[in-house]
């Protein structure tokens, strides 16, 4: 998925939390794009080394370029995106210095949308660094940016839809409740 993608189930995410987490779609839509940052010295690598515009390499760079995936800055896109740096990095993170566990579960998100969405040898190893790849179905990081636009409609839409539910009583948390409605 592309990062925008990402960052709007983020704020999704963030809009179904409770209303006492300050800042929660803002929480949830930055946790959500945060794997995809240690990728940043892939892609000025990448971009770089193919003469890309900005360092910023189009997608047909890492189709024509698989050696990226042997070069030492892919490995910080396959830690990010490990169920193992989730559960023994991002959650003890989240518990000891108590965090919201908004951060914990817009993280998770990334890399489940992320294991359909990446395809061959740009697969997701989900226990890295267990070289077990899981096969997606279609490289949506290689959208071009109108595909990108039509499918982050998706989430977008959903926010906003969560975002008028939310106004309605019965959708609420009991603890945005009126405290004459507990009763």
């Amino acid at each position: 998925m592309d990062t925008l993608f990402h960052a709007l189930v983020g704020a999704f995410i963030g809009e179904c939390a409770p209303k006492s987490i300050k800042n929660r779609r803002i929480k949830g839509a930055l946790a959500s794009m945060s794997p995809d940052l240690l990728n940043i010295p892939c892609y000025l690598y990448l971009g770089f080394k193919t003469d890309s515009t900005l360092w910023y390499p189009k997608p047909e760079a890492f189709y024509e370029n698989p050696w990226i995936l042997d070069h030492w800055t892919w490995a910080g896109w396959n830690l990010s995106h490990s169920l193992f740096f989730w559960a023994l990095i991002i959650l003890p993170l989240v518990w000891r210095l108590k965090w919201t566990p908004l951060l914990g579960i817009a993280y998770l998100s990334h890399i489940l949308l992320d294991l359909p969405s990446h395809s061959g040898i740009w697969s997701v190893q989900p226990l890295w660094p267990y070289n077990w790849l899981l096969h997606g179905w279609f490289d949506a990081w290689a959208w071009n940016l109108q595909e990108i636009l039509m499918y982050s409609t998706l989430p977008a839409f959903c926010w906003l839809l969560m975002y008028q539910l939310r106004t309605r009583e019965w959708i609420l948390w009991p603890s945005e409740r009126e405290p004459s409605a507990l009763k």
